[in-house]
């Protein structure tokens, strides 16, 4: 049996700094709490990476026209369509940064999704788990699983929140957070745009603060002090306000959540931009912080999908490929925190994906856009140990189906292999159970079969170098 952990109530993000939780199903199952941790088989995770940066594309990415680029009558011809090492193709009218990088990351062309209704397949994204309403309420995110296992790694010094998602609570899924693990393994939420949120009390009211904290100690000192006669929520609402505190008083926390000009300018002046550049900073500054999810939403292009100058295709691919762009370039370039003569980004794995892809061919006539597509959809992962200069899978000539997996498994790559990915990179067994659910039902950290047939899901081996 492992050791229990504090199980913390989560707060709104209007009750506590405007920062919490938002779940699909939501609820706080504080009686619950996970024990007789057992793992299926024996298996020896990579732990190549110490965080994690999930970049949620959040709409379904139109492959075809980003990653694994198919040129057709259909193709406006500011695309420019060029062609790369590796047999790859893209749209470098659109995307004229990414090619600046290719060297660092890895592309990959051969996945696929179990579901095409947004809400289930950000679920998925989320939790790498098929969204069954009945366990809706327990099953917590793939962040929240991994800050519960790094919580050993956690230094008495590190403030921040080991979850933070950045502009996630406005998918169909809404955030998903710890399920019944402890609260403290939840996101803090933020909303990030062209601002940056400000955590800190304001110049002048630090004096108040601290006054008005010591006085709230006193009002309810008797509910603080952990008597086992009243309510364990007593308690635990205390130590969330005790890291609420930590957060607010940590001189370093200015800093981090802080948007310069010059960065503004070089990440495109973007919602996505201005969260990749607080992940920087928060990775940066090892305060704590070990899984970031920054969602770029509005890809849902079923009309119009061409169309410049509104938030579709050519506008939202431009935004993400010059932010994500310099995020590759920015944390290459900055020393690893724990490995001497590495970088940041070779601690730091980073994937970029959406929940789906869109239909291949012309576009639709009528709405002049695609619909969504599960057979196939593209993706990025980079440092934490993966290659560099790679791609991954091979589609036919319309992007339509997997010709070529590219790895071990001769299949579409699924969210529950990403999850397993994750897992293994970071050093964790992905295939723990944790017992005690409220629905008595076994939590497995990644499910061996999807909803209708066993599958045998695995991290990716070759996305490693």
């Amino acid at each position: 049996m492992t050791k229990l952990r504090r199980n913390i109530p989560s707060l709104t993000r209007r009750e506590l700094l405007q920062a919490g939780g938002i779940s699909l199903a939501g609820g706080f199952l504080n009686a619950f709490r996970p024990f007789n941790v057992r793992a299926q088989q024996k298996v020896q995770p990579l732990a190549t990476a110490r965080q994690v940066l999930f970049i949620n594309i959040d709409g379904g990415m139109s492959q075809i026209d980003t990653l694994d680029a198919k040129e057709g009558a259909w193709t406006p011809s500011y695309f420019d369509i060029r062609s790369f090492s590796n047999d790859l193709k893209l749209p470098f009218g659109i995307m004229p940064n990414l090619p600046g990088v290719l060297d660092k990351v890895t592309v990959v062309r051969s996945m696929s999704a179990w579901d095409v209704v947004h809400g289930r397949a950000q679920y998925y994204i989320q939790t790498g788990h098929p969204l069954n309403l009945a366990l809706a309420k327990e099953v917590p995110s793939i962040g929240a699983v991994v800050c519960h296992e790094l919580a050993k790694q956690r230094k008495a010094s590190d403030s921040l929140p080991a979850y933070i998602a950045m502009n996630s609570a406005g998918s169909q899924a809404g955030l998903i957070n710890q399920g019944f693990l402890s609260a403290e393994f939840g996101p803090m939420s933020l909303s990030v745009g062209d601002a940056a949120p400000n955590l800190a009390p304001q110049k002048g009211m630090e004096e108040t603060f601290q006054r008005r904290w010591e006085r709230l100690q006193q009002l309810d000192g008797t509910l603080r002090g952990g008597d086992p006669k009243a309510d364990r929520s007593f308690g635990d609402y205390h130590e969330y306000y005790k890291g609420a505190r930590a957060i607010m008083n940590d001189p370093r926390v200015p800093e981090v959540l802080k948007l310069t000009d010059e960065d503004k300018k070089r990440y495109g002046n973007s919602a996505i931009g201005n969260s990749l550049i607080l992940a920087r900073n928060l990775f940066q500054a090892d305060a704590g912080t070990r899984f970031i999810l920054a969602s770029h939403g509005g890809w849902d292009h079923h009309g119009n999908i061409y169309k410049e100058n509104s938030r579709n295709h050519p506008v939202l691919i431009r935004e993400l490929d010059v932010a994500f762009a310099n995020l590759i370039k920015d944390l290459d370039g900055i020393p690893a925190q724990t490995q001497p003569g590495k970088t940041l980004l070779d601690e730091t794995l980073v994937i970029v994906m959406s929940e789906f892809g869109r239909t291949p061919g012309p576009i639709s006539e009528t709405r002049k856009g695609r619909e969504h597509y599960m057979q196939v959809h593209a993706g990025i992962v980079a440092g934490g140990g993966t290659k560099r200069g790679a791609v991954i899978g091979r589609t036919d000539e319309h992007g339509g189906k997997i010709v070529e997996s590219g790895w071990s498994a001769k299949r579409p790559i699924y969210m529950e292999d990403i999850a397993c990915t994750i897992y293994s990179a970071l050093g964790i067994d992905w295939t723990k159970t944790l017992e005690n659910t409220p629905s008595g039902r076994s939590f497995h950290y990644v499910e061996p079969a999807s909803g209708t047939k066993y599958v045998g899901f695995k991290p990716v081996q070759e996305f490693f170098a």
